[in-house]
Formats: structure tokens, sequence, C-alpha cells
């Protein structure tokens, strides 16, 4: 069996042990799969090069981002 569909084909006529060992199988590949998964907040911080202009308390960042002219 190697795919989906053979799997569900071959489903209903496992014994219940059988049934219960491939639910724990699919349970412990779901959990290691979630402990995979990683956050933004887990990458190293970017060196993005020298900053050109520092900001200021003048600075509108957010009316710059609502009114961007580069649609």
């Amino acid at each position: 069996m190697s795919t989906l569909a053979e799997i569900e084909l071959a489903v209903p006529h496992l014994a219940a042990d059988e049934l219960s060992y491939l639910e724990r199988l699919v349970h412990s590949l779901r959990v290691r799969k979630a402990k995979q998964q990683r956050s933004a907040l887990d990458l190293p911080p970017l060196k993005l090069g020298k900053v050109l202009k520092p900001l200021s308390t003048e600075d509108d960042l957010l009316e710059e981002m609502l009114h961007d002219s580069r649609d």
C-alpha cells in the first residue's frame, strides 16, 4: 500500500489490534510533525544592511503604508 486510496480500501479489513496500531502510528507521526513546525520567532535576526535614514518621531509609518503609491 503506497497511496491513500489503497490504505482506505484496506482499513475496513484490518483487525482491531491492527487498527489500534495504525491509530497510534498516525498519532505519533502527527505529534512529530507538529514539533517540527517553526515560527518566524525561531529564525535568527536578518542583516539587511545599513540604515539609510533613522526613524524619528515625525515619521508616520502607518500613513505611509496606507497610502503607498507603488500599487
